[in-house]
């Protein structure tokens, strides 16, 4: 699954998944069905859509097998991967520090430390008397 999410971390290459599974499936429908590249692409773009006018329909068991495939595909394969995509991309924390903040704000914590530090040792030498009231 860690490989799946790395390979369609962005839009850019979902989209390049989904072109290449339409790709596929316009040059298989073309080999079964003998359309043309311009109707294949059509009918796999409307059945990957679940959209199907019936215009352009396999007529053979293996373009319907086929149709079937790119229709379970589509649906169950990349759309969930691109909702899922856009929802991380909805709930994304920008108000998260990335790690240069956090970096530069430890830094600066400690620099205050000492500044602190510096002061009260300061403050104690020049009353050594001085009780603490606590």
């Amino acid at each position: 699954m860690n490989k799946l999410q790395a390979a369609t971390d962005t839009l850019k290459e979902l989209a390049l998944a989904y072109a290449i599974l339409l790709l596929t499936f316009t040059l298989l429908f073309m080999a079964i069905e003998g359309h043309s590249f311009a109707n294949s692409l059509y009918w796999a773009g409307t059945t990957a859509t679940s959209t199907g006018y019936g215009d352009i329909s396999p007529k053979t068991t293996a373009g319907e097998m086929l149709a079937l495939a790119l229709m379970h595909l589509s649906i169950f394969g990349i759309a969930p991967l691109i909702v899922v995509r856009l929802i991380e991309r909805i709930n994304q924390d920008r108000d998260a520090f990335t790690h240069e903040e956090q970096v530069r704000i430890l830094e600066s914590l400690a620099r205050l430390e000492e500044s602190v530090a510096r002061l009260e040792a300061a403050r104690g030498a020049d009353s050594p008397g001085r009780a603490v009231e606590g």
